[in-house]
């Protein structure tokens, strides 16, 4: 393995440095700006919310760095190599999730003019147990993702840098965790943007060093490469089959619900939708930023095709050189990149940029979160404005180092790509669901809401699980010609294909494990509609008031929204889980 210069070393600390450094720089701003007699933003606004006037540049930047980390520049690559170029789609099928947003969700959402996205809840169906149910499930879910996004980077990182995993995942974790500690969604949000700088820089630096290698030989064999190996017209798989390991159809369906669970009805995009002056100048972010966001996941999937062009007829993954699919990327731009003193440290700043820019969006959203949706009934009254926002830096600390600590136990659930595609896909249908029942289906009351999404995030929890258990897809891949010619003596182990069709899964194991986890966005989705719509047409709750909740649907998204609380002379079915539910403060949830 090539060795690593001092210099690319140094790029690498120091973009540790400057992340630290822009998160501190924009906490002492935002300081000096509350200290400002003119200043007219609260402090838990400022820190939370970026006072809702960020700048356009750097929330579009932010945006389109929070959702890709790891996943893109680890995982992706290396499932174009391995397995086609239908995860390409997947990813760049998220800008048609984002101008769904933004016709659909965003009215609704912005005029709310709150923190945390799930007290439309509380306004809709006038319940704390959704909003809790939801925010638990959400934060459940992202604990389980940034623990992932910190120890896949840092696990194929450490191979090569020759660092100790211990010492990176520490390093990723504590990192963004002092920034965004101390800085709240600005020093995210700006730090995001010199992030995005970064990844760019490093994708692009491998690019042209990998397409102008002799062992590459240009853009023309990467793509013949790419279609005489069958990895080019897996795209165009057309099977309506549902346990396959992925099809066309099954890309633009649960695609498109997959990137509305990340754009449409997440709390850290909505955040930043929020953070900014107007909506409209938010409905302009989203639509400028969906052909940055193809091009992006397009070059970075694109880096699969040349790698694979690099290793043809040498299969590092069959030579035994590395052993996980997430390091395959790293091994290609080590390879490629430590010819040019501080070219890998740029790459490899890249990967630590997609890490720390989820990670920081993720703890700040949590950290929202709790506050708005546990604590905010109890303690608002006794609390002044700074201790609020105190009590939010302590969250953000608590939810950076357990995410950090939580990373060391990310080792048994495998590939970055893999959890993040089921886990996700899991609790992405219900999460999209959820919205569309109330936004679409003004009849939907408490009980059919509620009876859906625990009856949909239940199911996909079982199929999730089968999957994981039975592991069905495990001998899919794409040959790679390896040869002794071309491995110039090494010794390897050829990869044999099965004696069954692959795609579709081994015969002998469930069919519920053989489901396509790409297609489980989709399947949580109709599960969760195909409960909820009969029961709110057969069950209508007592004395519901369908024209009083018409601003917080679709029909009604352009409706203002009412200065005062109009679900205070509601009437609800009572039971005893509403009445555990409401405490002496519900007047104020839902104002």
């Amino acid at each position: 393995m090539p060795e690593i210069s001092d210099v690319d070393y140094a790029v690498f600390a120091g973009s540790l440095l400057l992340s630290i450094g822009t998160g501190s720089y924009h906490a002492i701003k935002s300081k000096m700006l509350l200290n400002d007699p003119k200043n007219r933003v609260s402090a838990k606004d400022e820190y939370l919310m970026g006072g809702r006037k960020m700048p356009s540049l750097p929330v579009a930047l932010s945006l389109l760095t929070s959702f890709l980390s790891g996943i893109l520049m680890l995982g992706v690559p290396a499932e174009m190599y391995n397995r086609g170029a239908q995860i390409w789609l997947n990813f760049a099928i998220g800008a048609i999730s984002s101008i769904i947003t933004a016709i659909v969700f965003l009215p609704i959402f912005y005029k709310m003019n709150s923190t945390c996205l799930h007290e439309y809840f509380i306004l809709r169906f006038n319940s704390p147990v959704i909003r809790q149910m939801f925010s638990f499930l959400f934060i459940a879910f992202s604990l389980i993702y940034m623990a992932v996004v910190i120890y896949a980077p840092a696990v194929a990182l450490s191979s090569v840098l020759d660092i100790n995993k211990t010492y990176l995942i520490l390093t990723f974790g504590l990192t963004a965790t002092i920034y965004t500690t101390i800085g709240g969604l600005k020093a995210v949000v700006w730090t995001d943007s010199l992030q995005a700088v970064m990844m760019y820089g490093g994708v692009a630096a491998l690019i042209y060093k990998g397409l102008s290698h002799e062992r590459v030989g240009g853009i023309g064999r990467v793509w013949q490469i790419a279609s005489e190996s069958g990895r080019i017209s897996e795209l165009w798989r057309m099977d309506w089959e549902p346990a396959q390991y992925n099809s066309l159809w099954i890309n633009i369906y649960s695609g498109i619900i997959t990137w509305l669970a990340a754009f449409g009805v997440n709390q850290l995009a909505i955040q930043r939708y929020n953070s900014l002056p107007s909506i409209d100048t938010a409905k302009r972010i989203i639509y400028y930023t969906t052909v940055p966001f193809i091009i992006l996941c397009s070059i970075v999937a694109f880096v699969g095709f040349i790698a694979l062009a690099y290793y043809y007829n040498c299969n590092p993954l069959e030579t035994g050189e590395i052993s996980d699919n997430d390091h395959l990327t790293i091994l290609f731009a080590l390879e490629v990149l430590h010819s040019t003193p501080g070219l890998f440290g740029v790459y490899a700043a890249s990967i630590l940029s997609a890490t720390l820019s989820t990670l920081s969006s993720g703890i700040n959203s949590m950290a929202a979160a709790i506050y708005e949706d546990f604590l905010k009934s109890k303690y608002e009254s006794r609390l002044t404005d700074n201790q609020v926002t105190l009590l939010s830096k302590c969250m953000v600390l608590f939810f950076g180092t357990f995410s950090t600590g939580l990373a060391f136990a990310a080792e048994p659930l495998g590939g970055i790509l893999r959890v993040c595609i089921s886990i996700m896909g899991a609790l992405s249908g219900p999460f999209v669901g959820i919205f569309v029942l109330a936004i679409f289906f003004p009849r939907a009351g408490f009980w059919a809401t509620f009876i859906s999404f625990i009856a949909s995030n239940v199911s996909m929890t079982l199929i999730c699980i089968c999957n994981y258990v039975s592991d069905p897809f495990r001998d899919l891949f794409l040959p790679t010609n390896t040869s002794i010619h071309g491995c110039e003596g090494k010794n390897f182990t050829l990869r044999i294909p099965p004696n069954y069709d692959a795609h579709y899964g081994d015969p002998m194991t469930p069919y519920i494990a053989r489901l396509s986890t790409y297609s489980y966005a989709g399947i949580g989705f109709i599960i969760m509609l195909a409960i909820g719509v009969p029961i709110a047409y057969l069950y209508k709750e007592k004395d519901y008031d369908e024209e009083a909740i018409k601003y917080l649907t679709f029909g009604g998204r352009r409706i203002p929204c009412p200065q005062l609380p109009i679900h205070e002379t509601a009437h609800w079915p009572v039971s005893l889980l509403t009445l555990l539910a409401r405490s002496s403060h519900s007047d104020k949830l839902a104002a």
